[in-house]
């Protein structure tokens, strides 16, 4: 049970997150955009269709796709992609993306999502699963030490999808960025330690999985994802950088307290890092990136050691 006094220091710690939040939303003079409205003020036409081969040599997708209204009739031709997105693509997945034209005349795609019906019903499931624990929550709170994770359902990098689930039994790094974050103090510190985490618990012989989720996921497609995982150096096998439904990532944020507010092509924002136990407990949570990779490594062998 917690005491008094951490109660009333959380507390306190919820008033002025949410008089922070008050103020910044004030300053910005903005409130968070609906899905269809960024999907709208994105550059390009949106398409729909199915890889039909990947060109190894010159990196293009060739794409049969659906006729897009006042600009192109359904038709197969081939487009370039971003080299995340030309990594991920396979022959005969389908997908929705966005189509533009290139400075040198060409077509391009963009913002490159799978389309996978199974996988949309494991979305569904769990992230209305996410939207109940969200609902639930007292207006302020948030998950911290001693709490129980959230569940969730995401994609990851390579376009899979990652539930909770597959973190059962075994300890797991969370934390929150985006990759147009260009506060060098913010999320590329924020990656960068988790990173050298990663390479700390593969030296120690430790099972354990990361992941990050994007404050931007419509921006942050599993392609983007991908290309800043490999600028980071970061190995994927248990590491993954997710996104997914903008009401998903939104409730994860308010469930760890997170601030993220959009601001036109900026997302203003705070950072959360956290270390949840096999049990799925959080067991330890620093704020904004001021957090030592050192101390959370410890918190790792304690909490092992207490297994």
């Amino acid at each position: 049970m917690r005491s008094e006094s951490r109660s009333i220091s959380r507390a306190n710690d919820r008033l002025k997150q949410i008089l922070f939040v008050l103020w910044l939303t004030a300053l910005v003079g903005c409130s968070q955009n609906n899905e269809s409205q960024e999907d709208e003020d994105a550059p390009g036409y949106p398409l729909v269709g199915v890889i039909i081969s990947v060109d190894e040599e010159t990196r293009t997708l060739e794409v049969t796709h659906e006729d897009i209204p006042d600009f192109m009739p359904a038709m197969t031709m081939r487009f370039e992609v971003d080299p995340g997105d030309f990594d991920n693509a396979r022959a005969g997945q389908n997908i929705r993306a966005r189509l533009i034209r290139t400075e040198e005349g060409g077509f391009k795609l963009t913002r490159i999502w799978p389309l996978d019906e199974e996988a949309a019903k494991d979305l569904k499931k769990f992230n209305e699963q996410l939207q109940e624990q969200t609902d639930a929550l007292d207006m302020g709170y948030y998950y911290g030490e001693g709490d129980t994770a959230p569940d969730f359902a995401l994609l990851d990098q390579f376009g899979k999808t990652i539930t909770s689930e597959r973190f059962k039994g075994k300890p797991l790094y969370l934390n929150f960025i985006f990759t147009r974050c260009t506060d060098a103090h913010m999320c590329p510190l924020s990656t960068s330690k988790m990173a050298l985490l990663q390479t700390m618990v593969a030296e120690a012989g430790l099972d354990v999985s990361f992941v990050s989720i994007t404050m931007d996921p419509e921006f942050d497609t599993p392609g983007v994802l991908r290309q800043y995982a490999e600028v980071y150096g970061i190995d994927g096998d248990n590491f993954h950088f997710v996104t997914g439904p903008r009401p998903a990532v939104r409730n994860l944020i308010k469930s760890y307290g997170v601030t993220a507010i959009d601001n036109v092509d900026a997302v203003m924002h705070s950072l959360a890092t956290v270390l949840i136990a096999e049990d799925g407990s959080i067991v330890k949570r620093s704020e904004k990136s001021a957090w030592s990779p050192d101390e959370f490594f410890e918190a790792l062998k304690e909490a092992d050691g207490a297994d």
